[in-house]
């Protein structure tokens, strides 16, 4: 059976570990953080619950899709594996794609390097209601790539992958749920001051993406009070 790794970039995210923790720890033991400097006891936790913690700014420094190589080559330094999934702390998979998820991981043929996963943008976490409909905007996320590709990612905001073969992207794929709507006011306002930092500095990238209407307004509140 082939090996996976799953890694995340965090800071400042105990309130979401207890759940994130629970139902990783269901698909792999082999977990790799790089947490930016968190104060909550978020490194701790995830040390305690058997993680290999990095402390690196590397997002605030050099953007996600740095951060993403970083990842990818902290999991082929530290874990003998064959796969890596990026899931975010807000993120969760449910118990029922499990089995597809392990099935492609055994069994998907080496003309596919990349998995893309549908993402449900929930209201709440209760699920009551979505931003869309994923079977119509699946939100696709391709999270899950061989470590032994030589893909890679670019642009420090909405990384995006070159260098690879082929995406292996299917509505029966498992589902990303995704709860960011339900994060505090001060965690959404500190992650709108990062991403309007990053567009500002990606000077060989950021027209390659449009603003975000509030950006301005996020990059003011950053020159004023930092993160």
């Amino acid at each position: 059976m082939r090996k996976l790794v799953v890694a995340s970039n965090m800071f400042n995210e105990i309130d979401q570990l207890g759940e994130w923790f629970d139902f990783v720890k269901e698909i792999t033991n082999d977990i790799v953080i790089v947490d930016m400097g968190s104060t909550d006891g978020t490194i701790q936790y995830c040390e305690q619950r058997g993680a290999k913690v990095i402390v690196d700014p590397i997002i605030i420094n050099e953007g996600y899709g740095p951060a993403r190589n970083q990842l990818r080559q902290l999991a082929k330094d530290l874990f003998d594996a064959d796969w890596l999934l990026f899931l975010d702390a807000d993120e969760r998979i449910d118990e029922c794609d499990f089995h597809r998820l392990r099935f492609i991981k055994d069994y998907l043929i080496d003309d596919y390097d990349v998995v893309a996963f549908p993402r449900i943008d929930w209201l709440n976490k209760e699920r009551t209601g979505s931003a869309k409909s994923w079977l119509v905007n699946p939100d696709w996320q391709a999270r899950m790539t061989r470590l032994n590709s030589p893909l890679k990612y670019v642009r420090r905001l909405h990384e995006q992958l070159v260098n690879f073969k082929k995406i292996y992207a299917f509505l029966e794929n498992p589902k990303i749920n995704h709860f960011h709507r339900s994060r505090t006011i001060e965690k959404n306002v500190q992650i709108g001051k990062v991403c309007a930092y990053l567009h500002d500095k990606d000077i060989e990238w950021g027209h390659t993406y449009p603003k975000h209407h509030k950006e301005d307004h996020f990059l003011e509140l950053y020159e004023k009070e930092g993160l």
